[in-house]
């Protein structure tokens, strides 16, 4: 009882601490639960239509296009500027994608798998028309191929035997083509739906017909609006206003903007830099002058580093940059050139010409490896097969008794010209391109190898260069990389202001550059590599009127620092961004108007070429279909396009009101094209230049209505 008592006495203390451990629990796993969607929504790299799209599904969309074009381009590496235009076009094939199967799907448009099947079977898409697809013979899609590899690839896999790399690839590729597929007709009969929408007639076919067809040549007068001087018209805040809700629409934009200003120091070599490059270059020149062989002009070039690797063949002038390649038929052999500093390149150079020599620029060979016991065996064998070949013994008879194909090779000056050749490889190149038609020869290369080489044929004779070159690029030292930084650290330090670093930039030899309309999809600020985080300032938190740290970027070069200026968020643009382009397009109108004014009057050509500042000349082939080019205004002018087709030959037209000037003619001369009319054909074109016309349109608006997020720039 006393014991039950004093658990009576504490109850409200046990309740609170059950309840407070209840919560604890509960609450554990709601910060885990919070915790783990922040992880989720930090990985994500956008959103169409509400359905996000992880970093991970991102990066298999770009790495699937990439081995698109690896295998399209057989090429196994790209530029930094090639992988950011693959990033790119994966994620606006993706959303264009999301955009239009959210329509279909409302629509109940769908691709079954036999229509994709279909596909794969004819081969028609450009996604199969890929090299492992080809049949070698015909150069075409050949089905068959892709059916024996999945067959392949399928008893493989049921095996539970080890899959090939190369098959994997090829079978990921496939899958990926099939997904591109289902996509293309997806599109497709979404856009043949829409298509029917748009329709033409017979007074529009032969209007169209009729405005292409019928063409005037005409004597023009101009009066360009640019001999108003600007002082002569005033534009009121009235005036900007009126024409910027005339003209609204076309400050539609679809995505957020950013504008910035920035300092963008380059650091470049310092005089002491140069003095010290030249001195290299100079104790260069001097080695490969002392050189009295091929071997110590090959080994100076590469003790100094050179960008162009050093082998003992003779190669085309491709092989060598421009400053080299246009001096080489000028230099004596065995002259080495002063050094010079190329500003393209960014380097100097200087260069031996070794020799000079003319042979073919392809050969066409083939071989045989001989494979022995030893040394001894080989060397028998191999004079076995010479003797053979001497006898007139069949090249390929021999190689297939030696278990190898014997077949032929072309072998061209361009695979190697910018290779760095070890020893054996150059002599293996230097052996071939000595031979002549028809002749064999034995090979024992340096590694103990021993080939039996046959030259077939030769083609295309060459004039071809050895030549020995140091060519390195202007560097700035680390000395000079750290004064550059310590002073415009310091300017940062003590400039913390955008009005601040405005002011003061100047002074301290600094540029402040403005830069409109940055967006989340720019992979880089103001073309400088490696500034995602100046990027990522910008669109993460940054304020108008801040300014960031500094940046090093570039290729190590490049010292940024960046002020945000101001939002442009998606809608309409605001009047006071386009203040100055408004004004600058009213004066024009105003310029214009005051021209028309006193020129209106105007009765004849005659009259015309009387008035001040007017340009004369004759415009032929002028019709309603297209804007009549203007060149004493340098505009395309619409209107005088319109008035000359109503206008009779002979006829004089008065003061017509342009957008860059004010225009008089006469009609010299009206004809008809050979076209000939086909009304069916007319109306079809018409109905489809329409349908093109709106489809950019109908995008962008489901484009708005998906709202779409783009926050690649935080990863990539």
């Amino acid at each position: 009882m006393a014991a039950l008592q004093k658990i009576r006495s504490r109850g409200v203390l046990l309740v609170s601490i059950i309840a407070l451990a209840l919560f604890l629990f509960v609450a554990g796993d709601l910060f885990r639960g919070l915790e783990s969607l922040f992880q989720q929504s930090s990985q994500q790299i956008g959103e169409v239509n509400g359905k996000s799209v992880s970093i991970q599904d991102y990066q298999k969309m770009v790495d699937d296009l990439q081995t698109y074009y690896e295998i399209v381009q057989q090429k196994s590496s790209f530029s930094e500027d090639e992988l950011n235009r693959i990033k790119d076009e994966a994620w606006q094939t993706y959303v264009q994608s999301q955009l239009i199967q959210n329509q279909c799907e409302e629509l109940g448009l769908a691709v079954s798998d036999n229509e994709i099947s279909d596909v794969v079977k004819s081969g028609y898409s450009q996604m199969l028309q890929v090299p492992m697809f080809m049949n070698q013979q015909t150069n075409r899609y050949d089905y068959a191929m892709v059916n024996t590899f999945l067959t392949e690839y399928k008893k493989l896999k049921d095996a539970g035997s080890q899959v090939p790399e190369a098959y994997e690839k090829i079978y990921k590729y496939y899958l990926f083509a099939q997904r591109q597929i289902r996509d293309q007709l997806l599109t497709q009969k979404y856009q043949a739906l829409l298509s029917q929408s748009f329709l033409s007639n017979k007074v529009e076919a032969k209007l169209a017909f009729d405005s292409r067809a019928d063409e005037s040549d005409l004597l023009l007068a101009a009066i360009p609006a640019s001999s108003v001087k600007d002082d002569a018209v005033t534009v009121t805040d009235e005036d900007i206003k009126a024409k910027y809700n005339e003209d609204k629409e076309k400050y539609l934009q679809l995505i957020e903007t950013r504008d910035i200003k920035i300092v963008d120091i380059q650091v470049v070599a310092s005089d002491a830099d140069k003095k010290a490059a030249e001195d290299e270059m100079a104790d260069a020149a001097a080695k490969l002058t002392a050189a009295t062989t091929n071997t110590a002009a090959g080994n100076a070039a590469r003790q100094a580093a050179s960008l162009i690797p050093y082998s003992d063949v003779y190669k085309t002038k491709d092989a060598f940059p421009n400053m080299i390649s246009s001096t080489l038929d000028s230099v004596a052999v065995g002259t080495v050139t002063k050094p010079a500093f190329d500003v393209m390149t960014n380097t100097y150079y200087t260069y031996k010409l070794l020799g000079k020599a003319t042979q073919p620029d392809s050969v066409l060979f083939r071989q045989i490896g001989v494979i022995g016991k030893d040394e001894a065996d080989i060397a028998k064998k191999a004079d076995s097969i010479m003797t053979a070949l001497s006898s007139g013994a069949q090249f390929k008879d021999l190689a297939k008794k030696y278990n190898q194909t014997g077949d032929s090779t072309w072998i061209a000056t361009s695979q190697y010209g910018n290779a760095a050749l070890d020893a054996d490889n150059t002599l293996y190149i230097n052996t071939l391109y000595g031979m002549s038609a028809g002749e064999n020869k034995k090979l024992k290369l340096e590694n103990g190898s021993t080939i039996i080489l046959q030259v077939m044929k030769t083609a295309n004779p060459v004039t071809k260069y050895n030549v020995a070159a140091v060519v390195k690029e202007l560097k700035f030292s680390d000395e000079t990389y750290n004064k550059e930084y310590n002073k415009f650290s310091s300017f940062v330090a003590e400039n913390t202001t955008l009005e601040q670093i405005e002011a003061n930039a100047p002074k301290n030899g600094y540029t402040v550059r403005p830069i409109e309309d940055v967006t989340v999809a720019a992979h880089n600020i103001a073309n400088i590599r490696a500034t995602r985080d100046a990027l990522k300032w910008v669109f993460d938190g940054a304020k108008v009127g801040n300014v960031s740290q500094l940046y090093e970027c570039g290729n190590n070069d490049h010292l940024l620092l960046v002020a945000l200026t101001g939002i442009n968020p998606a809608g309409y643009r605001s009047m006071d961004k386009l203040k100055d382009a408004l004004t600058d397009e009213i004066k024009m109108e105003k310029k214009v108007a005051q021209i028309y004014e006193k020129a209106k009057n105007t009765k004849s050509m005659a009259e015309a070429k009387k008035i001040a500042d007017v340009v004369v000349d004759t415009v032929k082939h002028v019709s309603f279909s297209a804007p009549t080019f203007i060149a004493a205004t340098s505009s395309s002018e619409p209107l005088v396009s319109a008035v000359a087709a109503k206008t009779a030959k002979g006829a004089f037209a008065n003061a017509i009101k342009g957008k860059n000037g004010v225009y008089f003619f006469q009609v010299l001369d009206k004809t008809k094209t050979s076209e000939k009319f086909d009304e069916k054909a007319e109306q079809s074109s018409l109905a489809m230049t329409n349908f093109r016309n709106a489809s950019s349109a109908i995008i962008n608006a489901l484009y708005l209505k998906a709202n779409v997020k783009d926050n690649r720039y935080k990863f990539f």
